[in-house]
């Protein structure tokens, strides 16, 4: 597709149409999102009740069963924003979900806060010990806090219906050189350009209305930029869109998914564990290089 839609003053072509929603490359934004852009009452309730119990019933399940994986993995991003904040400081999680980054904050020496939309998860992480709120990251919310080091958001900002006032509340409780990281699903890449238009697979990432924005590094570092954040780091997960070019197409097989995460663990853990964590980020740095990662991390400062 390449005509050009408007919407509200969101202009820019059509790159998929899923289900009354058009994903645009927006030239108001400088990414690419769909239009219409639901409301935030509509958003707020698919996350509060909705999502953690139909869309993602098995998420608790799976994140016990990869416990060692997900305590390597939030170490690795931990000791990443250790090492350029120099210290483990006062850590906010936005969006902290069932809290396993949290806990794991908590155990290298940060004083944690998360903030969940989702009571079910608010509920669990509470039970856990953490200091989690159940509501929306907004600006009600913003002012009862307090200001922090670092902010973290993990597969949020592909979620949230205006990015920009997003980064703007961030801003505001946020010290002066303090971090925020970003984690999104790194979309529309050139693998997932191929097997969409060569090999004709269905575009999978695009999942409105949960998904409103789909972004890049290019796009993410300068969303960021625009708002008085330097880029200074950013790495990529495995491409696990590799296994539908290898002939094992998980998209509508959970049972097969799991066994494609779980060769993806492996091999993370296998490299973890021997003491090659190194070898590991330089060969994700060669498929970020390629703009391949299933998922991506921009970390940046507050000038």
């Amino acid at each position: 597709m390449s005509d050009k839609k408007d919407w509200n003053g969101h202009e820019g072509s059509v790159l998929h149409s899923v289900n009354d929603f058009d994903v645009i490359d927006c030239e108001l934004c400088g990414f690419k999102h769909i239009i219409p852009i639901p409301s935030e009452d509509e958003l707020r309730e698919i996350y509060k009740h909705d999502y953690h119990v139909k869309e993602k019933s098995f998420m608790l399940e799976h994140q016990l069963e990869d416990r060692e994986w997900l305590d390597s993995i939030n170490d690795a991003r931990l000791e990443t924003l250790e090492n350029i904040l120099g210290k483990a400081g006062s850590f906010l999680d936005i969006g902290s979900g069932n809290g396993f980054l949290l806990s794991q904050a908590k155990k290298r020496g940060w004083t944690v806060k998360g903030i969940e939309p989702s009571d079910k998860a608010a509920e669990y992480s509470i039970s856990q010990g953490l200091d989690v709120e159940c509501c929306v990251f907004d600006q009600d919310c913003a002012n009862r806090l307090n200001k922090f080091d670092v902010i973290h958001l993990g597969d949020v900002m592909e979620h949230v219906p205006f990015p920009s006032a997003t980064l703007s509340l961030c801003n505001q409780v946020l010290r002066p050189g303090g971090l925020i990281a970003i984690g999104v699903p790194n979309e529309y890449t050139p693998v997932q350009k191929i097997l969409n238009k060569d090999m004709d697979v269905r575009p999978w990432w695009i999942a409105p209305p949960h998904h409103i924005n789909y972004f890049d590094k290019e796009s993410l570092e300068g969303l960021l930029s625009r708002h008085d954040f330097t880029p200074c780091h950013s790495e990529v997960s495995f491409p696990m869109e590799l296994f539908l070019l290898m002939g094992k197409n998980h998209l509508d097989d959970p049972k097969l998914g799991r066994d494609c995460h779980a060769m993806r663990k492996q091999l993370e853990l296998n490299l973890t564990k021997s003491g090659n964590r190194a070898f590991l980020n330089k060969l994700y740095g060669c498929f970020a290089e390629a703009g391949m990662g299933r998922t991506l991390l921009v970390i940046a400062q507050k000038k």
